[in-house]
Parts: C-alpha cells; structure tokens; sequence
C-alpha cells in the first residue's frame, strides 16, 4: 500500500565563522541582508518571531500542500525552520484521484505563517527540473541558505503491472523519482557551496518489499532507496547528509479517495475497512496513522541528534518491518 508523499553537521569553529561570513556576503550580494551560516547562529539571532531548534533554517520541501508533505513543514517550523512549499497544486494527467488544489497551497502556507515563520508557497510541478531549480535559487537567495531538503512529492496507481499503459507507467515514474532527481539537482550546488544540508527522500514501505498491486509505485519507492544512498555518497564530504523515509499505512489522501479505496476493497470502499485492514498489517496495534507520525522522524533527521547518520533507511512501519530482510 503507498504513502503520500540538516539541520547541519556543526564545524568546527574556525570553519563556521568562515562559512557565516561567506552567507552574509552572498545574502547582502543579493541585497537581502540576511547572514546565516553553518551553523546558523546569526540567523538564529535576528530570528525574533520562532526560537527554537531550527530558528534561522530554511526547508524546501515538494508536495507540501498536504499530507506527509504539510506535516513535515509543520514539523520543522514549529521547530522554527521558515519554509518553502512546492506542490503541482493542480491535476496532472493519469493520475486518476484528486490532487492537491491551489487552495489546499494556499492555507497550507496560512497554517505554516500561524506558526510564527516565514512561508513561501510555489506551485510547480516536479517534473520540470528548471522550474525547481529556479525555486531553490530563489529560496537561498530569500532565506541565506536552504538547510533541509524533504523530497516528499509523489503519485500512486493501483492494479497489476499488465494492465498499465506507457503513459500511466511513465507518470509515476517521472513524478516520483525522477522527480526526486530533479529536487536534488536543484540542491546540490547550494548544498555544497554552503558545505551543509540534510536531504530526506520519501520512500515507502513497498520500497522494502515488492506489491503486486502497486508495482510501479513500488519500483519508484525502491529507487528513491538507492537514490538516498548514492546522494549521501556524492555529498558526504561536502558536510550533507541524505536518509530516506519509509512510511507504510498512513491516512491520508493519497489512500483515502475513491480510486484507491474502490479499487483495493471493492465490496467495502472505506476508510474504515482501509484502517481496519492495516491493524491486520501492523503488529502494533495501530490502525491507519497520522502524517504527524512520518514528520516527527524527519524532524529528527535533520536535527543535531542525526549528524552523523546518512546513507540510512527509517522504517514507520509499526513492526511490519519485521518480516523484511536485516
């Protein structure tokens, strides 16, 4: 079944004044005024209206309208991490349930600002690469840096592989991950100049092991894997971390819509018999969780407490996770 979908390393001291002087030169180069380093400790400084672990943080991160996405923003700005919001916010062909709207966008990015941060909502979609990248430049230039990268976006089908056509296979293979390395090229370059950044990919639960109803999300999920695990190579020695996330049964719409529960529980399609059928799957005893459960592991990814964790896989699988593989 899917799931919707740095803090820095601390330098050492001499390094960390070196890179804060270089921020406030970028950031007044642009004519921002804004100085924010490695560890973030002028930004945290002018930070008046959110104190807190991740005060003078940016986070970029895509499908943020709602779902696992909202929840994380909300996650790390209620940690004081101002926050910029990517989602496509409209309908994307194939994609046979309700995408995140416009207006979702919008009081995603009121619910953010009621947290006491900064918000910029940017409809995009994650397929175009310049439109991404535009954004992150946009979103360093605006914040002095982005801190933490949450490639969360992400689109699901249901059915066996056989009855898919190019076209559907190939929208969620583009949306999800090549999606994701589209998100990573866009932060990258930032990433390294500034010598600091957390990335989380949104991986799955079916990325761990295989679904014969959801073969194609299944196959993105498990290269999101792989994709987390080549990046913390790449940008190990550039002081960035890369983890991925996944989650298995989690209520949100991705899952809760007529296509998915229709097509997975024809003869009950509700989100009752859906949360019901993951209390059969967990071994905890919990049914369908809250988004609020994924966010609270990213948040800790990007926290000082995950310095030196990359390369890794988080499963929030209420022990479904036992049956995979060590």
């Amino acid at each position: 079944m899917p799931t919707e979908s740095d803090h820095r390393n601390d330098a050492p001291a001499e390094g960390a004044g070196a890179d804060q002087n270089r921020r406030a030169l970028l950031a007044g180069a642009a004519g921002l005024g804004l100085a924010a380093g490695l560890s973030r400790t002028a930004g945290a400084a002018s930070h008046e209206t959110a104190p807190g672990e991740f005060a003078g943080r940016c986070a970029f991160i895509t499908g943020g309208a709602r779902g696992i996405g909202l929840s994380c923003a909300e996650a790390l700005a209620a940690a004081g991490a101002d926050i910029v919001l990517y989602d496509v916010a409209g309908q994307i062909e194939h994609v046979k349930y309700p995408l995140a709207t416009a207006e979702d966008l919008a009081a995603a990015k009121t619910r953010i600002e009621a947290l006491g941060v900064k918000c910029v909502a940017v409809q995009g979609d994650v397929r175009d690469g310049a439109r991404q990248k535009t954004a992150m430049q946009e979103a360093a230039a605006t914040f002095g840096g982005v801190d933490f990268v949450i490639a969360n976006a992400g689109i699901t089908q249901v059915g066996p592989l056989d009855i898919f056509s190019d076209a559907e296979i190939d929208v969620v293979l583009d949306v999800n991950l090549a999606g994701a390395m589209k998100t990573l090229q866009a932060a990258i370059p930032i990433m390294r100049e500034q010598k600091s950044g957390r990335i989380v990919l949104m991986s799955s639960i079916t990325g761990r092991r295989g679904s014969e109803y959801f073969p194609v999300y299944s196959a993105s999920k498990w290269g999101m894997i792989g994709l987390a695990k080549s990046t913390a190579r790449l940008l190990a020695k550039s002081n960035v971390t890369c983890n991925a996330v996944c989650p298995s049964l989690v209520r949100t719409k991705l899952l809760d819509n007529d296509y998915i529960l229709g097509t997975m529980i024809p003869n009950n399609p509700t989100i009752e018999a859906a949360d019901a059928g993951a209390r059969q799957m967990h071994l905890l005893p919990v049914g369908l969780y809250g988004p609020e459960h994924v966010a609270n592991t990213v948040k800790f990814i990007c926290s000082d407490a995950a310095a030196y964790i990359s390369g890794d896989v988080f499963d929030i699988a209420a022990g479904t996770n036992t049956e995979m593989p060590a």
